[in-house]
């Protein structure tokens, strides 16, 4: 191990700066599959309800089935790349993210169900399902 004990004040700035550097790599290696999770759930949900809110019949099952599949896809991507880490960490930001885009969702589809057809209502509903996880998302960048 080298003796750092005489240092100057410009290699101790200098590896301080270093320091700074990996620990920024470091973290936004470590968030970016959180990020994309929040926006591919926020993109498949949104874009799922809005095509079931405007289909029917067959349409409407393969937009369900479609939807579905990229939520389930998603899941399976974020717990693939945090393997080794805490994947879905049940922190008090994490619950807030969950339950917004649960709460935003279950309105989405509550128009899907009981305003079916109506083109405002599914454009409003899927717009809020899209907004609030692009804000998490954000939120989660930023950490």
């Amino acid at each position: 191990m080298t003796d750092n004990t005489n240092l100057s004040p410009a290699a101790a700035r200098a590896l301080l700066d270093d320091a700074r550097r990996i620990s920024e790599r470091a973290h936004d290696a470590v968030r970016w599959p959180y990020v994309t999770f929040l926006l591919a759930l926020g993109c498949s949900t949104s874009l799922g309800t809005l095509g079931m809110a405007v289909t029917t019949g067959r349409a409407f099952g393969l937009t369900y089935v479609a939807t579905l599949g990229a939520g389930f896809a998603s899941i399976l991507f974020f717990l693939i790349t945090t393997q080794g880490r805490r994947a879905f960490a049940w922190s008090r930001r994490w619950t807030i993210y969950i339950a917004a885009w649960l709460a935003a969702y279950l309105f989405a589809i509550g128009v899907v169900s009981f305003a079916h057809g109506s083109i405002a209502l599914a454009g409003v509903s899927s717009g809020l399902v899209l907004a609030v996880t692009l804000g998490a998302a954000i939120l989660e960048a930023k950490r």
